[in-house]
């Protein structure tokens, strides 16, 4: 596995201290008898024992926050006489569902469990629950019947909890890597596989980049097959993931998709952000779970420095960067294909102005995230957390 980087030295040392610390575990799998899984809502989830204590394996871990334990009636709890199997949350948020709430799914792996039926808690009242739920979970050979959507506290005769397998962006497991591989090999392949993909984020309904158009027609002058992942059917995304050579792609959710590749492979990340903090450690995580060699590309030219995750408008284009990472992967282009779409430039200042107006500039707005964000820090609990930092937002009027 190799990581390449086009980008500047801040984006370069962030990234390196970033992966420096991550690791590989070993999972495991726990069985409880009589064992509770608890749906309070807002007010927490997670499984206990017979005994009403909490089963530490089944806390739901991003980094160094979990969620917040929750209190219970312990009287009159419905019972279903079942084994089941925790698996996670309904979480409406594809590529979040597949590395938070897919990394114990590793236990359908495991003959001795994979007839028994499995339990995601909808702790925030989603409904309808999202189609790809359902199809992960029968990729690995569980009957749709078998999928329970817990809405309210129950005993069961057992609850085996197997241990996270991949926590964002710390650790992960080669378990965790089966799991899709055993998903994608379960798919029938399409006619129209490449060995090259670029997943565009031009169907997107919200969070556009900007820019995109111009460094995407060059990607599919190169050979790559350009998708809309937003637009396909879930076998349809794996399918193309699955039998490609080369992903490529912004940024996202959708480059999460090589989770389905095979090993060997390459993924080529553009970084929408001018500021070091990203998403790459996460991708890289994944690739390496996945042996996959990793390409960086800093494709910002955005006026404003943003983060990842903003609701700032971001735009990329050819910089000094690319044009690099162009010319030492040999790809053909023009001045002319490398400029700006003039349109796509005007769009981005004229949602640039307008957000400026709507929070008061791209700096307070800043400011004010800082203050949700260390105020959050004194908050016991990931769900009082999350809580806390939403109504404040209100309050001072911080997007996202």
């Amino acid at each position: 596995m190799s990581c390449t980087v086009f980008g500047d030295k801040n984006f370069k040392k962030h990234l390196e201290r970033s992966v420096s610390r991550q690791y590989m575990i070993k999972t495991n799998i726990q069985e409880f008898p009589q064992g509770i899984i608890v749906n309070e809502q807002k007010h927490g989830f997670g499984v206990f024992d017979k005994d009403f204590r909490f089963v530490k394996s089944s806390r739901q871990v991003r980094k160094n926050n979990s969620q917040f334990i929750p209190r219970f009636n312990h009287k009159d709890i419905p019972y279903v006489d079942e084994d089941v199997i925790f698996i996670g949350n309904v979480y409406p948020a594809f590529g979040h569902f597949l590395l938070e709430h897919m990394n114990r799914a590793y236990v359908l792996l495991n003959k001795k469990y994979k007839k028994l039926k499995v339990v995601l808690i909808n702790n925030k009242g989603v409904n309808p629950v999202p189609n790809y739920m359902f199809e992960l979970l029968e990729l690995l050979g569980v009957n749709r019947n078998d999928i329970l959507i817990l809405n309210e506290t129950t005993r069961f005769k057992k609850v085996v909890v197997p241990s996270q397998g991949f926590n964002i962006p710390v650790y992960s497991s080669t378990d965790f890597g089966k799991t899709f591989d055993v998903m994608a090999d379960a798919v029938k392949d399409i006619p129209d596989v490449a060995e090259k993909i670029y997943v565009s984020r031009g169907a997107l309904k919200s969070r556009r980049t900007f820019g995109e158009v111009v460094v995407q027609k060059i990607f599919e002058k190169n050979g790559f097959k350009i998708i809309y992942p937003e637009t396909l059917p879930l076998k349809q995304q794996i399918s193309y993931a699955r039998n490609c050579k080369v992903l490529a792609g912004i940024a996202g959710t959708a480059l999460h998709l090589a989770l389905f590749m095979r090993s060997g492979g390459t993924v080529i990340q553009i970084k929408r952000n001018r500021l070091p903090k990203c998403n790459a450690d996460v991708q890289y995580l994944i690739d390496s779970t996945k042996e996959l060699d990793t390409v960086f590309v800093s494709g910002s030219v955005e006026e404003k420095p943003t983060e990842h995750y903003s609701s700032v408008p971001q735009i990329i284009g050819v910089n000094k960067y690319m044009r690099v990472f162009f010319d030492v992967y040999n790809f053909k282009l023009t001045e002319q294909e490398a400029k700006a779409d003039k349109k796509d430039m005007a769009e981005y200042n004229a949602a640039l102005d307008e957000y400026n107006k709507r929070y008061s500039g791209v700096w307070l707005n800043a400011l004010k995230h800082k203050i949700v964000h260390y105020s959050a820090c004194l908050i016991p609990g990931r769900e009082r957390r999350g809580r806390w930092r939403n109504w404040l937002k209100k309050k001072l009027n911080a997007e996202g």
